[in-house]
């Protein structure tokens, strides 16, 4: 099954199953069905749950404010992740304070869509990852699906099970991909996951014995690093493990102390800006609780730069794979092989 075919079949199931189920964004309706089709069919099906609205991304994220205080379990998609920002008073100031400030006699289980991330060539006002922007928000929660999750699953999850306000972030080049579940798992990578409602897969190429790098990332890199491990182990027979956390925001540090603890070298790698970003976050959690002392810690990310929209320039800005192998390369010291 494909990413976007997940998240299909996840939203006619709530819209079936669950009368107070609402789904609503920009260009929804049938026969668009949405700027990535996630939405295909769902309006014709469910005409009083499933509606296109103006452009607004403010007045979107204030009426799902209303709504959930009503009792309703909106569902919003948001067409470019950039367009958060025109909403940000609303989810800063707002949405997320709600429970707080009517002493959580009011919730607000709100689940916001938005796509992130680039390498599409679509400009630097529709390719960013803002994650960085969104976590520095209290009491926002940060879900973030690779094609090692099952997003439909998840999706399903966050918007019956959990009340929190909620960002669910879906990269670009996952949408046309095939999931990476059971015999679509390449044969060259071992895959485990964690028993959490959010679960974080670990990906091996061997078979989870003495790494001699272990990688952190989430989201659509997941495509690139699934890449980089056959070629760093055809080329360089280096083993390497990963992990890809489904939520980002609070981030499972539970789930990956003992991975941490047993790797020597360690590697974050994300989308958006390595200034002030996710990684650097998650870096200092780990140092503050002294799970990386004596460790080799390292970063990549995007440069501090507008997204070009050049396919070349942008691959410049981003962190290619070709980047992040050179990185490691550098950090084993595998140039001089």
């Amino acid at each position: 099954m494909k990413f976007v075919n997940s998240l299909n079949k996840a939203l006619d199931k709530l819209l079936r199953e669950n009368s107070e189920v609402v789904l609503y964004g920009e260009d929804l309706s049938d026969p668009y069905g949405g700027a990535f089709k996630v939405t295909k069919g769902l309006s014709t099906e469910f005409p009083g749950q499933v509606f296109s609205t103006p452009i607004s991304e403010a007045a979107l994220i204030g009426m799902s404010a209303g709504m959930s205080i009503g009792g309703l379990k909106p569902i919003l998609e948001i067409m470019f992740g950039d367009f958060v920002a025109l909403g940000i008073d609303q989810l800063l100031n707002h949405l997320t304070k709600f429970r707080w400030m009517y002493n959580d006699l009011i919730k607000t289980p709100v689940l916001i869509r938005a796509t992130m991330g680039g390498r599409r060539g679509y400009g630097p006002t529709h390719s960013q990852s803002l994650e960085p922007l969104l976590a520095s928000i209290p009491q926002l929660k940060i879900i973030a699906p690779s094609d090692y999750h099952n997003p439909g699953e998840l999706l399903e999850y966050a918007v019956l099970e959990d009340d929190a306000v909620k960002i669910f972030i879906e990269y670009k080049l996952l949408y046309p991909r095939e999931l990476r579940l059971k015999d679509k798992i390449p044969d060259s990578i071992e895959v485990l996951y964690s028993s959490s409602n959010y679960p974080t897969a670990y990906l091996s190429n061997c078979f989870f014995e003495s790494p001699e790098i272990l990688l952190i990332s989430f989201g659509g890199n997941s495509i690139i690093i699934e890449e980089l491990m056959d070629e760093l182990l055809m080329e360089y027979e280096l083993n390497t493990e990963v992990i890809l956390p489904s939520v980002i925001k609070p981030f499972p540090y539970n789930d990956i102390a003992e991975k941490v603890n047993n790797s020597s070298c360690i590697l974050f790698i994300e989308e958006s800006p390595v200034t002030y970003g996710w990684a650097s976050e998650i870096i200092a959690c780990l140092a503050e609780n002294g799970l990386i002392a004596g460790k080799e810690v390292h970063r990549v990310g995007a440069m501090d730069l507008p997204i070009p929209s050049s396919m070349g320039l942008e691959n410049k800005v981003l962190p290619s794979k070709s980047l992040i192998k050179s990185k490691i390369k550098k950090i084993l010291n595998l140039e001089r092989l």
